[in-house]
């Protein structure tokens, strides 16, 4: 949809900036005059070619993020344009949102550059074409594109935001079923209220503003409606009330659509006590209109004449039916059942039109489906499946009617679908998928993966990890990564690995960390030696060793540098300066001395320790990042204050050419702190699990400071989870953690900003 609008803009553009210019005698490709350069400039652009060339470049990057049961990024850097993210996830993928548009026939996502993506951060159970190219949303959401929507939406053309379409805020909505009729949108799901309106469960609003028709004014429902559906003249409402008004009424009802006044003739319901999860209003054999109800009642499945006398249309599924649609004179169900009739039949069947006897049962999917469409010859479904016909799918998949076959349409979702989450609907040359997915084509990647820099891409033939990994250190030709990861590819790997660069193909070199469980936190390096320290060490390569070791940064052999934390010490941050290491961590012993807590430097060649920061003044609790800039080192971690030197709330600054520490404390949190991270321009990027920085509460979980002028920077991110990480190259930076959103959009686990993004 978004791609031909861009297509056709940029055709105008060129033809414009180039129609007043005398054309060239030789058509050269690159003079900007030229018929071809006008023609390679347009095809460049549509194709995503970032090729050298003399020709315009554009930005291609779309940023992919991590999932799986844990999302959570530890470690980042980057080499020869490729971003490196280490931590504990199982894949990667588009983070588009609950809402996603993809290619009709591939499943690819519709890049950003051609159609933004509309971030939709909670769910969305229900998307309806507007008629018009655009379409509605409603769910249980808050914000598109980060910009506060309550629970139902509107996407122009173009997939932008309607900034003229502005729903009443109530956070407490739920959105299930969306029918347009003229120029009111219908809306139902499970709400007790909207706005000063007292309409429960169902309402009007006004298609293009979205305000309250107060002239629609239903009885009140005991319980949820899923679905609406109009013949142009009437409304007819499913869902799984009981009882409408004080009146029992299951599951099916119609209204008027002026007025929302119960139409008694129409007596059609589910049996008693029956719920109704969707309604199709299709044909019989006859070709007589007809509706189609499904749900968690006796029968499961059966229709009505739109006078409400049942049909004798009753396939019988065994268990529930979520989704009804139609193909000609197939109908189509999709559901948790497994047999229809006597017959089995899993999950996905077409049946005729006349009585429900089965037609189509091969789709052989191998779990739920809890959501279908028809758009043309082909049916979307969405489900609990991850298999069909032998073939990898997840969540997602088409076949082609009425031969069933299964199409190349694979998005590939990052979660599973159940109800009532879900809806598949066409748009142009694009399908929008509405779930409660958050991302799509997905790869696999277990705790590792590598991503282009320019396109966003991630990076194919990258190894696997089984279990986590907490730090990742370049030098040289070298990846160096940390964890507790035990096996890499299936080889043997504890705790430490070499990968080469730029393969990353794992290094024949086995360190011999000792034992299985360490967790190697933090790894760094000078110009001969690599240092490393963790939790639980107690060897390498057959060598006491507690806690810190160094390998030879060209033999990978160990060192004779041993500063030794002691039994049961552990350290989570190094780092160099000069002929200096800094020590930061949890220990209460250093070179076999008991008196030293937390913090200390030894010397980078012996590990002999020197009375820096000081002998004395120790933190109270654990050191867990340090960063070095202008002759400083920011230090954060878990501790309150520094021996007698008083109160420094999880940060403190240690000036090293007075090698004394800075009072009064320029910048504070009132938790802890996991990371801090300079720029050359004198900012600090602070990221942990506390609530505010300097008392700033927008600043929960990261926040930026400007060692400049000691303040605080006016950027909020606004993450869902704690930050862990950041990592900072030319003007831009990589932050991950917990998260799962940020600046009100999804994200997986991490982002990049350029501290510019707007509240």
């Amino acid at each position: 949809m978004a791609r031909l609008y861009s297509f056709f803009g940029m055709i105008i553009f060129l033809t414009l900036s180039t129609s007043f210019c005398k054309p060239t005698n030789l058509d050269n490709a690159c003079d900007v005059k030229s018929k071809s350069f006008l023609l390679g400039t347009i095809i460049r652009y549509v194709t995503g070619d970032h090729s050298p060339s003399c020709l315009p470049s554009f930005s291609f990057f779309d940023q992919w993020g991590v999932y799986g049961p844990v999302a959570r990024v530890n470690a980042i850097t980057t080499h020869q344009g490729q971003m490196i993210i280490g931590g504990e996830f199982t894949m990667t993928g588009v983070p588009t949102g609950s809402a996603s548009f993809v290619d009709s026939i591939s499943g690819a996502v519709v890049p950003n550059r051609f159609c933004p993506h509309l971030k939709v951060k909670g769910l969305t159970n229900v998307a309806i074409s507007d008629g018009s190219g655009g379409l509605y949303i409603g769910g249980d959401f808050t914000h598109v594109q980060g910009i506060k929507r309550s629970q139902v939406a509107h996407i122009l053309p173009g997939c932008q935001l309607d900034p003229n379409f502005i729903p009443v805020e109530d956070p407490t909505r739920n959105i299930a079923a969306l029918s347009l009729l003229g120029d009111n949108l219908y809306v139902g799901g499970m709400f007790s209220g909207w706005g000063s309106g007292s309409q429960i469960n169902i309402a009007s609003i006004n298609r293009f503003t979205g305000l309250l028709n107060p002239g629609f004014l239903s009885p009140s429902y005991d319980n949820s409606i899923f679905d609406i559906v109009s013949d142009g003249s009437t409304l007819y409402v499913g869902g799984h009330f009981q009882d409408i008004g004080g009146n029992p009424r299951y599951g099916l009802v119609k209204l008027s659509p002026t007025t929302g006044a119960i139409d008694s003739s129409f007596t059609g319901q589910a049996p008693a006590g029956g719920q109704v999860n969707d309604l199709h209003l299709g044909t019989d054999h006859t070709g007589t209109q007809v509706l189609y109800i499904v749900g968690p009642f006796a029968g499961r499945a059966m229709s009505f004449y739109l006078n409400g006398t049942q049909t004798s249309w009753a396939p019988n599924p065994n268990l529930e039916v979520f989704k009804v649609n139609q193909y000609e004179n197939t109908v189509y169900l999709g559901g948790e059942f497994t047999t229809i009739g006597v017959t089995p039949s899993n999950y996905l069947v077409g049946v005729d039109n006349q009585l429900g006897a089965i037609k189509e049962n091969s789709f052989a999917l191998n779990s739920f489906v809890r959501n279908l469409n028809v758009i043309g010859n082909k049916i979307y479904v969405l489900g609990d499946f991850t298999e069909t016909k032998g073939q990898k799918r997840n969540y997602a998949a088409s076949f082609d009617l009425p031969s069933q076959n299964l199409n190349q349409w694979d998005p590939s979702l990052n979660s599973s679908i159940y109800h009532p989450a879900g809806d598949i609907v066409a748009s142009g040359s694009t399908i929008l998928i509405a779930s409660n997915h958050t991302a799509v084509n997905i790869k696999p990647r277990n705790n590792f993966a590598v991503f282009d820099e320019e396109t966003g891409y991630p990076v194919e033939n990258t190894p696997n990890f089984d279990y986590s990994i907490k730090v990742l250190h370049i030098k040289d030709n070298h990846l160096f990564v940390g964890g507790s990861f035990e096996n890499i590819n299936g080889i043997p790997r504890v705790s430490f690995a070499i990968l080469d660069l730029p393969s990353y193909h794992l290094n024949p070199t086995n360190i011999g960390v000792s034992p299985a469980g360490t967790d190697i936190r933090t790894i760094t390096s000078n110009e001969n030696q690599i240092f490393f320290s963790g939790f639980g060490m107690t060897s390498v390569g057959g060598q006491s060793r507690n806690a810190l070791a160094a390998i030879d940064s060209k033999s990978f052999g160990l060192t004779a540098w041993n500063p030794d934390l002691g039994v049961g010490g552990s350290a989570s941050t190094l780092l160099v300066v000069n002929d200096l290491i800094f020590v930061g961590g949890i220990f209460n012993s250093l070179n076999g001395d008991g008196t030293v807590l937390n913090y200390r430097a030894v010397d980078t060649t012996s590990g002999v320790m020197r009375s820096i920061p000081s002998n004395t003044n120790y933190p109270s609790n654990g050191v867990n990042t340090q960063t070095y800039l202008d002759g400083k080192i920011y230090l954060g971690g878990i501790f309150t204050s520094i021996g007698s030197l008083g109160t420094f709330n999880y940060i403190a600054a240690f000036d090293t050419q007075t090698q004394t520490y800075i009072t009064p404390n320029s910048i504070y949190a009132d938790a802890m702190v996991s990371s801090i991270t300079a720029s050359p321009e004198a900012k600090l990027i602070v990221t942990g699990s506390f609530n505010s920085l300097n008392g700033n509460t927008a600043s929960q979980y990261m926040g930026a400071f400007d060692t400049k002028n000691n303040t605080v920077m006016d950027w909020s991110p606004n993450p869902s989870d704690v930050g862990n990480v950041s990592y900072y190259k030319n003007g831009k930076w990589y932050i991950g953690g917990d998260f799962i959103n940020a600046f009100n959009k999804p994200y997986g686990a991490f982002f990049i900003s350029e501290l510019n993004e707007k509240k």
